[in-house]
């Protein structure tokens, strides 16, 4: 099989370290894609230029300018621009890194029968690339002797969705089946969006296909900086993540992969932390009132919230 590596471009002070873990991959990937949505284009002219152009032609680099209009259509442009060429595709965020065997791995993973994506645990990592910390791995999984284990939707819906957290990772650390392409650029289950948690909800999504193969191995990590959306708890990414894990919890008992119970202690642990951490913050006050209706897993409540949720999103998206 093949496998193209598209990458969102935007922040160039970690080109190099990216080219160099593509470069000493045991398996390379087929192409690399650049869509560069830096301000002044920097991955472009880089990457155009000697000496660089010529220590990468074993990569079948290729970059384009970005269409600078956030990041998640930057996503949407690289997908057109791959427009499913290759039967896996990866995609790899400018600033995480990925380990010498990570594309043999998936690889194999894909090999090995039917699966939507295939998912390796990863570090979280500082800026300068040490590793700090693992992701909250459910203790079935992270003691299970098998390398790669076969996970459905009920068992990734329970352990995610269901007690709103996210052990998977990003796109960075997941490989997906050309035939997935779709769930990237329309990011919803049972017609609820899921934007500001794009990843987990693909994630989901692609289970409800078919089974994600779990790589037991961490192969990369996700770093961390003061630049990232997740040191602002009080900017929109964060904001929005929130309220994506309540949509994500009504969408999984809609369709029967969240029990009645689950959504439950769901909505009665989750709904009293969007007050307490957003009370103050004007465009989340429609949310903070509803929030003591919906903690009882309200029907009404549970309406008033999708409204509110599509009529937010539709101006965060203007």
């Amino acid at each position: 099989m093949r496998i193209a590596t598209l990458v969102p471009a935007y922040k160039p002070k970690y080109l190099v370290e990216l080219l160099t873990s593509l470069r000493h991959q045991t398996v390379k990937p087929d192409r690399v894609i650049f869509s560069d949505d830096s301000p002044d284009q920097a991955f472009v002219a880089t990457l155009n230029s000697e000496p660089l152009k010529s220590m990468i032609a074993d990569l079948n680099v290729s970059v384009v300018p970005g269409p600078r209009s956030g990041a998640y259509n930057n996503f949407l442009h690289l997908m057109k621009l791959w427009n499913g060429e290759t039967e896996l595709f990866h995609l790899l965020l400018d600033d995480d890194i990925i380990y010498p065997p990570f594309y043999e791995r998936h690889l194999h993973a894909h090999a090995s029968g039917r699966i939507s994506c295939s998912i390796s645990r990863r570090w979280t990592a500082t800026e300068t690339g040490v590793p700090l910390r693992d992701l909250p791995v459910p203790a079935i999984i992270n003691t299970n002797s098998n390398r790669i284990l076969a996970l459905d939707a009920g068992v990734l819906f329970a352990t995610t969705a269901a007690i709103s957290s996210n052990w998977l990772g990003e796109y960075s650390n997941v490989v997906l089946r050309a035939d997935m392409a779709d769930i990237v650029s329309d990011p919803r289950i049972e017609s609820i969006a899921y934007t500001g948690l794009e990843d987990l909800g693909a994630f989901l999504s692609a289970s409800l296909r078919a089974p994600v193969a779990y790589i037991n191995d961490h192969l990369g990590y996700f770093r961390t900086s003061a630049q990232q959306h997740s040191a602002d708890p009080m900017g929109r990414p964060m904001k929005l993540a929130h309220l994506a894990y309540l949509a994500l919890a009504i969408a999984g008992r809609r369709i029967g992969q969240i029990t009645q119970t689950q959504f439950e202690n769901c909505m009665a642990g989750l709904c009293p932390v969007v007050p307490a951490r957003y009370g103050n913050e004007a465009d989340m006050a429609p949310f903070c009132a509803l929030m003591p209706e919906l903690a009882k897993a309200s029907p009404a409540a549970e309406a008033k919230f999708l409204e509110a949720w599509r009529a937010f999103l539709k101006r965060v998206q203007a």
